[in-house]
């Protein structure tokens, strides 16, 4: 929260405190922060998806990857929205 932008988003996927935890709300308030919580599946899912992927020989569409060192570039060509395919950071 602390290194969330004012105005920013937080993706929270999956948890280690289980069904309850803190949330520290006035922290939240004063950045203007939006908090997403994501349930993605089970492990079960996951497998059954990868098999499926591999059974099929589906594959990403990579539009450009790009390295470590020019992370902040990688994150403003995905934010200008010029990209079709996935972006990749390579390290």
């Amino acid at each position: 929260i602390t290194a969330v932008r004012i105005g920013g988003r937080i993706a929270l996927i999956g948890t280690l405190t289980g069904r309850g935890g803190e949330v520290p709300t006035a922290a939240m308030m004063v950045k203007h922060a939006r908090l997403q919580g994501l349930i993605v599946g089970s492990r079960r899912h996951q497998q059954d998806m990868v098999r499926g992927i591999e059974a099929t020989g589906l594959r990403p569409l990579i539009d450009r990857s790009f390295g470590l060192e020019a992370l902040a570039d990688a994150f403003r060509y995905e934010e200008s929205g010029a990209h079709f395919g996935k972006i990749c950071v390579e390290f």
